[in-house]
């Protein structure tokens, strides 16, 4: 829980108020799209290239400011957030994105940046912190963020402000290239084929089991839209979307099943429901037969619980991309 004391906020406000300041989408957007790229310049992917280049657009053009896609990983418009200027210049940013989980209102903080020239100066830990006093004041019901694994100083930096870890993820990904080898890997133990209606009700309880509540809201995965029947298919086809499902199977025994689903970003996604004994078997059997029949020739994402089945991942061709820890604070 956090809780914060009207003496702990006056003196923030003192110490801060001759930097920070609410970001003004009018003015800031090209900085802050500088300041990103500044900042995250080694591990910037090609979504991430795409926001500067949507971010930017925004700044040039106002007409833009009010476009704002949903999922996260689309990568929304920061229309809310906080700045940290030194003598007029930007140098620390931090965005917030609202979201409506339960019938109550949570924040995603975001873009947490500070320029090189300026860390180790408490910046990051004051707009973090002031963005929570924001979000209490507003009555937010929780704060989420993600962290990269392999950046200590900010995971540390969230513990100290009361942030507790929920999950730690990895988006594995495979390139044309990838697949074009895992095609060729040999799998004897199980076989791949297309999903039956009768595996509908397992594979959502694994799905639920692999992306729960906590972190289904912050992915493109509805699950309860895969359930198979004419109606349902139908229902996709006039929405606009398609899956394909497969299952994996030894012996009669279901060990697995792979959704395909396109995606608006550099690379569509795969959803596995998989149980732990058993997912192994079922990813060097899916993951190699999949990528093999699928045309598009797009790179693949599979979002999965760090330190599962790594080694088969690796052995389907997928390399891991980035590893994130999903951190939260509830409000009382």
């Amino acid at each position: 829980m956090y809780n914060r004391s009207m003496a702990e906020l006056a003196l923030s406000a003192v110490k801060t108020s001759h930097h920070l300041r609410p970001l003004d989408v009018h003015r800031d957007l090209l900085a802050v799209a500088d300041l990103i790229e500044v900042c995250f310049a080694n591990t910037i992917d090609a979504d991430g290239r795409a926001y500067l280049r949507q971010l930017r657009r925004a700044g040039r053009e106002a007409n833009l400011l009010n476009w704002m896609p949903a999922p996260f990983e689309q990568a929304p418009m920061p229309l809310n957030g906080l700045v940290w200027e030194e003598e007029g210049r930007l140098v620390g940013n931090l965005s917030l994105i609202p979201f409506y989980r339960m019938g109550r209102r949570i924040y995603l903080i975001a873009n947490v940046a500070v320029h090189p020239d300026f860390r180790r100066r408490g910046i990051a830990r004051a707009l973090t912190s002031e963005a929570l006093s924001q979000i209490q004041e507003h009555h937010g019901w929780e704060a989420w963020l993600q962290v990269r694994a392999d950046n200590i100083t900010a995971y540390n930096l969230y513990l100290g402000l009361g942030f507790q870890t929920q999950a730690r993820r990895i988006t594995w990904q495979s390139t044309p290239e990838q697949v074009e080898k895992a095609s060729l890997i040999s799998i004897a133990e199980s076989i791949a084929s297309l999903r039956r209606s009768a595996d509908w009700l397992q594979q959502y309880a694994w799905l639920l089991s692999n992306y729960p509540p906590d972190v289904a809201w912050n992915l493109s995965l509805a699950a309860h839209n895969y359930k198979p029947g004419f109606w349902h298919e139908l229902a996709r086809f006039l929405g606009g979307s398609s899956t394909q499902h497969w299952a994996a199977r030894w012996d009669g025994k279901l060990l697995g099943l792979l959704t395909w689903e396109p995606s608006r970003t550099s690379a569509d996604n795969l959803w596995l429901a998989a149980p732990p004994e058993t997912e192994e078997a079922a990813i060097r059997s899916l993951l190699p037969r999949v990528t093999d029949r699928l045309s598009s020739g797009r790179p693949l994402s599979l979002n999965y619980p760090a330190g599962r089945a790594e080694s088969a991942f690796f052995s389907a061709g997928f390399r891991p991309q980035q590893t994130l820890i999903w951190m939260k604070v509830t409000f009382t």
